[in-house]
């Protein structure tokens, strides 16, 4: 670690942080996890006390893995992570464990993964604990990783001990930082040593006791251990204190010249030879060898060891290993501003030169080269390239920086100008910058690229689904607007801008564009192409209600396929069409399909297709009823502390599903985590989003008892309030509708909404719920007894019990306003065994006070579970149990019941709640005491 030496002195003034550090390895020995972060200015004594950190978890004993950030290294992929887990005399884990790298966006999230399940099998032999230094300066990979480790690995034995300079306010250090926390973190802030502690530190130093004019000396270095440990070391050196009898007396109150002088001067006192390689050595890095340092001076390595070994006798070096480095970061910090700008830029330069041939790649040099490089530098300009493809798929944000930077070292008329701004221009989008790309492009996209390379770069963007699709459609309309657009190019573009239309939730649009693009697509004769139009038509016949037909056109453009480079799309049409088998009341297919998907996004390592499937897996058990399942499966999936919006109706569409089980649970969390995030969906510009968002808070107002408000949020939505039906939707969701309105005394909307119903009943006579769906809303507006009936007898039958015991309550209600109170009593009872079943205890209370109001107390005599103890685990919960106590880490676990690690780490956290443990060896003791009870 950042300077540590064989002759630091013991640790002084720092009990009560020893203390937290003590009580939280001590967690360990039960088994769970725990992260303390420490936090303080340079030299304050960070690494000192992760030193006696690493001590305290040797006597454990716990395995140890060390691990520190490099500013050299801010875009290296989880660089120091990695060091701490793999690298060391007995690394925490085997490398060759490590499934080979695929590349492409997603390398991060399963890299994440597998050192998860990697972890977990340690873990299980051995606590261990992870210590990371400096992660001011770490990379935005390993920032994810901390981000998700801890809190999944919460139930093994892992400690994370994790320090870092001041965090700056709105970096990404301090969003994780906030985020550990969030799971139970403890933090140490680093304060200036007491007097008393500097006095014991001054003792130690100097193998005496300080007299008082030393220990006013000492207050100079304002209780910063390095400053004072410089000073007092200095001190000795310039004979300026007496030894003797056990004292240390100050001679001369001055400070020595190691410290009141800057190290220009510093570095003036020691020879010419070992001044110019302290100065070169800087540009290297935090680490070097002899035969860099010998590649930079341009002289033979043996000729360097005298100065070599004056930097080490002054305190400026420090041996690690086989390399050197500087004894402090402070201290390379100072030697670096002993030069001039100029000449730091020169060598910076230089160095890089220096790293490559000793095997550095362009990643690992990008950010040095980046500040370094002059305009023309046509190495620089083809290293920062390679730099920015390779960091493309897993950090644009980076990537795009450095494709920015090379850019600017481009002369006017560069032949590499066009290809980086094209690659520029998509990253830019991929990294979430869509109105700088948009600028971008608009500034230097026209003036160096050919139009059939606009086009592609513009298809390109039509194409990323990791955009909003009225962006993906934007880029499709300035494509279009090209002169000499070729009839292939014109066609992919007319077909991917109907699609985009359709998916953003601008079905008449759509529905012109798809008119447009049917000749133009039929004249390419490009097959792909043609699916990608047949997808936006059975997307429209789906809105439209016509489901079935919906559901044929689709599965004809699946039979078609979608030819190279759309594997994304392919992926998508799957999910989709788990939709549509869905909205035909065809759910156990529907749900086969998904578990089929969810295995092979595992075993193809498709990352984002496992996050649609799931997603939308959480929205499906949302309608079956089976609420605990859908809060599992969606729970945790969307980030409200991020500014990152929600892209595309499909995510949207599970926003509003976890939404709907935190009002129906009472889960006062997820209700203001999904407001949140509506409020932002309805402020979109996109409007399958924005009605998506308006939905939601429309739902919210109304189980507030606030439909007036309800009626306002859908009226800001536009269209008059008629959002109903979603893209995607929900075919129950037209009753809720008619209730806002009837609520809020507008007549005209519910009867809108209820000749909607009714047309998508006659489009679509063999869906059940979409019968039962019309003809409750039908009863609720009428207040008809019979048609709430009716709604009932059809709901029953259909696979959607929160819909059918919505209708059992309004028809119990309308039972006792007719004056039919026993039938009305018996028809809420059996309303109340549906929501108890579901888990919808909202709705249950609900329903409760109404039969308490007609002087009925009901119990359920049903297998309803308890809240907690073994009992309230539910089926899904059971089966990651069981799983788990087996030994099978999370990742096993997820595979073996075809769900996402996300969702086995859901089901085991409510499993501990319920049961009250915080281990897995506690679970354990649980499963055993309980399984001969099954």
């Amino acid at each position: 670690m950042a300077g540590t030496t064989t002759t630091t002195p013991a640790l002084h003034g720092r009990d009560p942080e020893l203390t937290v550090l003590r009580a939280a390895l001590s967690t360990l020995r039960s088994g769970t996890g725990v992260v303390v972060v420490i936090e303080g200015s340079p030299g304050i004594g960070k690494s000192r006390l992760l030193a006696e950190a690493v001590r305290l978890a040797d006597r454990l004993p716990a395995r140890v893995g060390l691990g520190e950030a490099d500013p050299s290294e801010t875009v290296v992929e989880l660089a120091p992570l990695l060091r701490a887990l793999f690298d060391g005399a007995a690394p925490l884990l085997d490398r060759s464990a490590l499934p080979a790298e695929r590349g492409g966006p997603e390398q991060r999230y399963w890299m994440v993964q597998d050192l998860e399940s990697l972890l977990e099998c340690a873990a299980a032999e051995s606590p261990l604990v992870v210590f990371l230094d400096d992660l001011q300066w770490a990379d935005s990979g390993t920032l994810a990783a901390l981000r998700a480790l801890p809190a999944r690995l919460t139930s093994v034995p892992v400690a994370w001990i994790l320090a870092a300079r001041p965090i700056q306010a709105g970096s990404g250090l301090a969003d994780v930082v906030d985020h550990l926390t969030a799971w139970g973190a403890r933090r140490i802030t680093l304060e200036p040593l007491t007097s008393a502690a500097v006095a014991e530190l001054a003792s130690d130093v100097m193998q005496a006791n300080p007299d008082q004019a030393l220990l006013e000396l000492a207050a100079d270095a304002a209780g910063n251990p390095f400053f004072l440990v410089e000073l007092l070391r200095g001190l000795r050196e310039e004979r300026l204190v007496r030894i003797e009898d056990g004292a240390a007396r100050l001679l001369e109150a001055r400070l020595p010249k190691r410290v009141a002088t800057g190290m220009r001067h510093r570095l003036a006192r020691l020879s010419e030879s070992a001044r110019q390689l302290a100065v070169a050595a800087a540009s290297l890095g935090r680490g070097f060898t002899v035969a860099e340092l010998a590649s930079m001076l341009g002289a033979p390595a043996a000729s360097l060891l005298t100065p070599v070994e004056q930097l080490l006798d002054a305190g400026v070096f420090a041996e690690r290993g086989e390399r050197l480095g500087f004894r402090h970061d402070i201290i390379r910090e100072a030697v670096r501003d002993s030069t001039t700008a100029s000449a730091r830029r020169a060598l910076d330069r230089q160095a890089v030169d220096v790293l490559l041939a000793a095997g550095a790649i362009p990643v690992e040099v990008a950010v040095q080269l980046a500040t370094s490089a002059e305009p023309g530098d046509e190495v620089a300009i083809g290293l920062l390239k390679d730099a920015a493809d390779a960091l493309g798929p897993r950090d644009p944000v980076a990537a795009a920086e450095l494709s920015c930077r090379a850019l600017d070292l481009i002369p006017a008329g560069h032949e590499a100008a066009g290809p980086l701004v094209a690659t520029t221009t998509v990253l830019l989008h991929a990294a979430g910058r869509a109105d700088d790309a948009l600028a971008f492009a608009r500034k230097h996209l026209r003036n160096v690229v050919p139009a059939a390379e606009e086009a592609a770069v513009s298809l390109s963007l039509a194409s990323m689904f990791a955009l909003s699709p009225d962006v993906r459609a934007e880029w499709g309309r300035r494509a279009l607007a090209l002169r000499d657009l070729s009839d292939q190019d014109r066609a992919k573009h007319q077909a991917r801008l109907a699609y985009n239309l359709v998916q953003a939730g601008r079905p008449a649009e759509a529905t012109q564009q798809h008119q447009q693009a049917r000749e133009t697509v039929e004249r390419a004769g490009d097959l792909a192409t043609r699916s990608i139009l047949r997808l936006a038509y059975g997307a429209l016949r789906y809105v439209d209600g016509h489901f079935e037909d919906a559901l044929a056109t689709h599965e004809q453009a699946m039979r078609d396929g979608f030819g190279p480079g759309e594997e994304t799309r392919e992926w998508v049409a799957r999910q989709w069409r788990s939709e549509l088998l869905a909205v035909l009341d065809r759910f156990e297919e529907s749900l086969d399909l998904i578990s089929t998907g969810i295995a092979a996004a595992n075993r193809e390592r498709q990352a984002f297709a496992l996050d649609f499937f799931e997603t939308w897996r959480g929205r499906q058990l949302f309608q079956l009823g089976r609420l605990a399942d859908a809060a599992a499966a969606l729970g945790g999936r969307f980030d409200t502390a991020s500014d990152t919006p929600v892209v595309g109706a499909l995510y949207a569409a599970g926003v509003v599903a976890l939404g709907r089980v935190a009002i129906h649970t009472g889960d006062e969390r997820w209700r203001r985590e999904t407001t949140a995030l509506a409020r932002r969906m309805a402020a979109d510009g996109t409007p399958a989003n924005r009605a998506h968002g308006s939905w939601l808070l429309a739902l919210g107002a109304l189980a507030d008892g606030k439909p007036a408000d309800a009626r306002a949020v859908l009226d800001a939505a536009g269209s008059a309030g008629r959002i109903i039906p979603l893209y995607p939707m929900d075919v129950t969701d037209d009753p809720q509708l008619v209730r806002i309105a009837v609520a809020a005394g507008d007549s005209r909307l519910a009867a809108d909404t209820v000749a909607a119903a009714a047309e998508r009943a006659r489009l679509n006579p063999g869906i059940g719920s979409v019968h039962a769906a019309a003809a409750h809303a039908r009863g609720l507006f009428a207040v008809d007894v019979t048609l709430l009936a009716e709604a009932c007898r059809l709901f029953e039958t259909a696979p959607r019990p929160m819909a059918y015991a919505s209708a059992l309550e309004d028809l119990g209600v309308a039972q006792l306003r007719t004056g039919a109170a026993a039938a009305g009593v018996d028809t809420l009872g059996r309303a109340l065994v549906q929501y108890s079943e579901a888990g919808a205890t909202w709705d249950a209370g609900r329903v409760r006070g109404r039969l308490r109001a007609n002087g009925v107390r009901r119990r359920l005599v049903t297998g309803t579970r308890p809240d907690t103890g073994w009992a309230s685990l539910t089926d899904s919960e059971l089966g990651v149990v069981r799983l788990i106590t087996q030994g099978l880490t999370n990742r096993e676990t997820a595979e073996r019941l075809y769900v996402s690690p996300h969702t086995v780490n859901s089901h085991l956290r409510h499993a501990f709640t319920k049961l009250g443990v915080n281990s897995r060896l506690e679970l354990a003791r649980v499963v055993a005491a309980n399984i001969d009870q099954d």
